[in-house]
């Protein structure tokens, strides 16, 4: 087991890849943008994720402060199998376990006895710990579909309409709209809401105004951008903006 403590780290796109050790990421500031080959999420500050052994993945820190815990692959049979993310408020046992690991960073080729039994109590609250929702935008596995997917994270104000998505994805409209929702579990016009919205929220954080991100995302009118945030998130564009500066927002579509 390796423990590290990582202060104001923005780190360039991780791209997929994976590991023999299990990760857990415990966030005390900043965000953590997280992807894999089912989705992508975003990932608040007051939020543990874990990451399980051999689970491919990637991800991309912003200006967080963070305690991370590499786990042998041996010591990991007993937490979840698939990625999992945990709010450490309502679990203060499993924080007060991370804190205390954190007390004294570095490798163990060997756990001593104090760290092996806080290891076995830390499973047993993963077992009884509730997932917390975060951000999850659903990938298609259809390579083509997944490329128009790509090609909108990358251009958020790409307003071409279905029939032309449709010619690139060399698919009728009839069946690119069906493919897309079962690949993905959203409708398309859903899905490209919330990569804006998602898209947005990186935008606040590194300290866009409403103004400047309602433009950068393709909608002509405050109005518009305000329906979006208020649709998904129950905030308007000011009150989502501040809780993405403080940390404290809460939503998601998992």
């Amino acid at each position: 087991m390796t423990v590290s403590t990582e202060l104001d780290l923005s780190s360039p796109r991780a791209h997929l890849h994976c590991h023999p050790h299990g990760e857990l990421y415990l966030l005390r500031a900043g965000y953590l943008r997280s992807e894999s080959q089912a989705g992508r999420w975003l990932i608040r500050a007051g939020l543990l994720c874990w990451v399980p052994p051999f689970v491919v993945h990637g991800g991309q820190t912003f200006d967080v402060d963070r305690v991370r815990i590499q786990i042998a692959p041996e010591l990991c049979e007993s937490l979840p199998q698939g990625q999992r993310v945990f709010t450490m408020a309502r679990e203060p046992l499993m924080l007060g376990i991370i804190d205390r690991l954190a007390a004294s960073p570095g490798p163990r080729t060997k756990l001593s006895s104090a760290e092996s039994h806080l290891l076995d109590v830390f499973r047993d609250e993963v077992d009884r710990a509730r997932n917390k929702r975060t951000i999850l935008l659903p990938m298609p596995k259809n390579e083509r579909l997944r490329q128009i997917a790509e090609r909108w994270l990358e251009n958020p104000d790409d307003s071409n309409d279905l029939d032309r998505l449709a010619v690139d994805a060399h698919m009728s409209r009839r069946n690119f709209t069906r493919s897309f929702k079962q690949e993905t579990g959203l409708p398309v016009g859903t899905w490209r809401q919330i990569a804006r919205l998602v898209q947005a929220i990186d935008m606040f954080a590194s300290g866009k105004s409403v103004t400047e991100i309602t433009y950068a995302l393709g909608y002509d009118s405050l109005s518009s951008f305000a329906a979006l945030c208020q649709k998904h998130t129950g905030m308007n564009p000011k009150a989502l903006a501040q809780a993405v500066t403080s940390g404290d927002w809460d939503i998601g579509f998992l």
